[in-house]
């Protein structure tokens, strides 16, 4: 399985990207990129919300889970 950790700026704007194939790993690197950059999710291979930490930034619109 793959998850990609996504993580935003206050403005929901893109700031670093990783893909891992651990779902421990990817949770986290989910943790300490929402400390670098205030939000950070997770999703699976088939775009399905896997996690997040942080606060969603508003841009982002709500989450559909």
């Amino acid at each position: 399985m793959t998850f990609t950790t996504t993580a935003y700026n206050t403005l929901g704007e893109a700031q670093e990207k990783e893909t891992l194939t651990d779902s421990w790993a990817a949770t986290e690197i989910c943790l300490d990129l929402s400390m670098l950059y205030g939000y950070a999710e997770t999703t699976d291979l088939w775009g399905r919300h896997y996690g997040e930490y942080g606060d969603r930034p508003a841009a982002l619109g709500q989450r559909t889970y």
